[in-house]
């Protein structure tokens, strides 16, 4: 009856912080709840399985000498379910609205559902600490920043969140671990079908939140991108920080025409990502990411809906099964559903409003964030006119031989002009040592680390 309380309490809890947690709530976590605040049970009808422990060990398949491909551990899982716009009507309850919209507005576009699989997991060191955060960690700076003085870090900060913004710190402050992305490209996909690759490099992004060097955390991402193409970005390079204490973005941009760094701080909010030929904006990497001061955040509840997961095919082109950008692009207006692999799971449904004087070219967002892993998901943003505009689907999966919960990629769809665009990734995502403090800093930004 503890975890049934806190579901219904939750929902009315949604304005700006609360208290800690209770001593009676912090103690569910890792009894009723894991120690990140997931409801451990099964679902009622057992379609979502009770969580015992997630995936630990890579598959047979995984060569260590190539860490930075994971095979499908579930090769042999068949399609339970396929829903599309003849049948939607029977799921609507587990369908958020704009995968509805997309099977109304597209009859060619499907989900198929697999076997639900609660597949994340963490190191012991992020579980003790998730625990430890539900009455050490505490927002600032009109909840935009996170006090840190008290031990809050290296692990989930609000276990227990008592409102939209703390889901979106615990989205923000997810347990990932340090990753280079090698040969990414971002694919850019027309109305008509044709697929243009928009920009090409390595990524790095580092999450300072579990940086155990440090006695409080200073940063939530460090992330730094360099081009490889097309020609007009080749040898280009980007850094930014994003600050914990007020949320604040530190942009920076070397050109290899004037062999200068410049700051750039149109890297944030709406301006619209010149990289993905303007199909996303910066805030909406990842779902969501950067300054959350433009919206209200209302904490919806914790519900149950067909979100991406597990989707190793999509990540992983170089392994047994895995589908390559052009068979990805294969379909037009969205991705090419065999491609894709979709589950039940709880989410955290959050709700983010425009404040009135704030300016976004989104008028309204929901957002529904895995409750495990707090990465997989959909993010679905209106115009200010209130119509759906973009749906944001993260494609991602563990990478389980850390153990780690989720890696995912961008993948959004434009709903007005046709456009999709994707993130892939061919040569792997890679797991690596920090970089120096040196090496992320502005000064090094004409230099090339990544090969």
């Amino acid at each position: 009856m503890k975890f049934r309380h806190i579901l219904i309490a939750v929902p009315f809890l949604a304005g700006t912080a609360q208290a800690a947690p209770t001593a009676e709530q912090a103690a569910q976590l890792g009894a009723t709840l894991t120690p990140w605040g997931a409801i451990k049970a099964a679902n009622a009808d057992g379609t979502i399985p009770e969580y015992t422990g997630g995936l630990t060990k890579p598959p047979a398949g995984y060569d260590p000498k190539n860490p930075g491909a994971r095979p499908d551990p579930f090769p042999e899982d068949k399609v339970l379910l396929r829903i599309d716009h003849k049948n939607m009507e029977q799921y609507k309850a587990r369908l958020t609205p704009g995968t509805m919209a997309m099977m109304k507005k597209y009859p060619d576009f499907y989900i198929n559902v697999y076997q639900s699989r609660r597949t994340a997991a963490y190191p012991q060191e992020v579980l003790d600490n998730s625990k430890k955060n539900a009455t050490r960690c505490a927002t600032i700076n009109d909840d935009l920043g996170l006090d840190t003085s008290k031990g809050c870090g290296f692990g989930i900060p609000f276990p227990i969140p008592a409102n939209g913004l703390e889901v979106m710190w615990n989205h923000d402050l997810r347990y990932r671990p340090t990753i280079m992305s090698k040969n990414m490209t971002v694919n850019y996909v027309k109305p008509s079908g044709e697929m243009v690759v928009t920009a090409r490099g390595h990524n790095y992004k580092d999450y300072g939140f579990y940086d155990k060097s440090k006695d409080k955390p200073e940063m939530s991402l460090s992330f730094r991108m360099e081009y490889t193409g097309p020609t007009r970005l080749a040898g280009m390079n980007t850094l930014w920080h994003d600050m914990l204490s007020d949320s604040e973005r530190r942009n920076y941009a070397y050109q290899p025409a004037t062999r200068r760094v410049r700051l750039s701080p149109d890297s944030a909010a709406d301006t619209p990502i010149s990289a993905t030929g303007g199909a996303q904006v910066y805030d909406e990497d990842q779902l969501f990411s950067g300054k959350k001061d433009r919206f209200q955040w209302k904490l919806i509840g914790r519900v149950e809906k067909y979100i991406p997961y597990n989707n190793f095919r999509a990540m992983y082109p170089m392994t047994p099964g895995g589908c390559d950008a052009a068979q990805r692009a294969k379909t037009t207006r969205f991705q090419n559903p065999e491609c894709q692999r979709w589950e039940l799971h709880r989410v955290w449904h959050v709700e983010a409003t425009l404040k009135d004087g704030k300016r976004h070219v989104y008028g309204k967002r929901d957002f529904f964030i895995d409750e495990d892993s707090y990465s997989d998901g959909i993010a679905e943003s209106y115009d200010k006119a209130g119509n759906l505009y973009r749906i944001n689907q993260q494609m991602g999966a563990p990478a389980y031989e850390v153990p780690a919960p989720s890696i995912t990629d961008n993948y959004v769809i434009d709903l007005i002009s046709g456009v999709y665009m994707f993130n892939s990734v061919t040569g792997g995502y890679h797991v690596v040592p920090r970089l120096s403090p040196a090496q992320l800093s502005p000064d090094y930004l004409d230099k090339t680390i990544f090969k």
